[in-house]
């Protein structure tokens, strides 16, 4: 039995029984793991659940047991405090569909060191934009194509093109399957692509088309890993943003 301090971002965490929850971190060194997490009562309580919403990052030590599914966390500590994030009730709600977002692809215990600081960096700097957040979520999930490997090769792209999902490649002709997109919606990904941190307030989006290109990133993502096109928090995302 080993002890280690580690470093994780809460993914979920959901009711065991009346004294414990089962809380997901995506780890630095470890990749995804869960934990039993009592959930306290009082003060102390109230602090732990606080340090222990979705997209936080905490840091704690914890006594390994080889044979053990689910580790025991015990005390946490943040290790950044956001701000914003649970205030603002757009940002809330980005905050709560990349959280499920991860919690499904993150699905595995696979370690990705660089994945995770991409992320506590984007996170970062969404809880101090001061700018409006509507379309982060949108260059968060362009974003994460490159560490899901799937990020589309539009270096031919020529406008009238269609975009066939399943070989992340725009084309000239008609994919003879579903799994593809019309010359104009090809054409709103190749603009998505060019999207940063600098610039993605600037890109203007009506609610309707907010939410379709919302639809066909997750599609790109269901069709290469399934189960991401289903979030339950698309629905309360959209609704926040009508």
């Amino acid at each position: 039995m080993a002890i280690e301090k580690i470093r994780g971002i809460v993914l979920n965490s959901i009711k065991h029984n009346d004294r414990h929850n089962i809380v997901s971190l995506f780890t630095e060194t470890r990749g995804r793991i869960s934990f039993i997490s009592p959930i306290g009562s009082g003060k102390s309580g109230k602090i732990r659940n606080a340090r222990l919403l979705p997209l936080s990052v905490v840091e704690s030590e914890v006594k390994f047991k080889a044979n053990d599914q689910l580790q025991f966390l015990g005390a946490v500590n943040p290790v950044y405090i956001w701000h914003d994030l649970y205030f603002n009730p757009m940002k809330s709600a980005i905050t709560y569909f990349i959280a499920e977002f991860l919690n499904k692809y993150f699905k595995e215990a696979s370690q990705d060191s660089m994945a995770w600081r991409f992320i506590v960096s984007a996170i970062d700097e969404f809880d101090r934009m001061d700018r409006s957040p509507a379309n982060f979520h949108l260059w968060f999930l362009i974003r994460f194509l490159d560490f899901a490997g799937i990020t589309p090769d539009f270096s031919n792209y020529k406008k009238g093109n269609c975009f066939d999902m399943r070989a992340g490649l725009p084309s000239i002709f008609i994919p003879p399957h579903s799994d593809r997109l019309t010359p104009s919606e090809t054409e709103v990904i190749s603009l998505l692509l060019r999207m940063n941190l600098t610039n993605f307030h600037k890109f203007r989006f009506s609610v309707n088309d907010r939410r379709r290109i919302l639809e066909k990133l997750l599609k790109y993502y269901s069709i290469h890993y399934p189960g991401l096109g289903n979030l339950k928090s698309f629905e309360i995302l959209s609704e926040i943003f009508i």
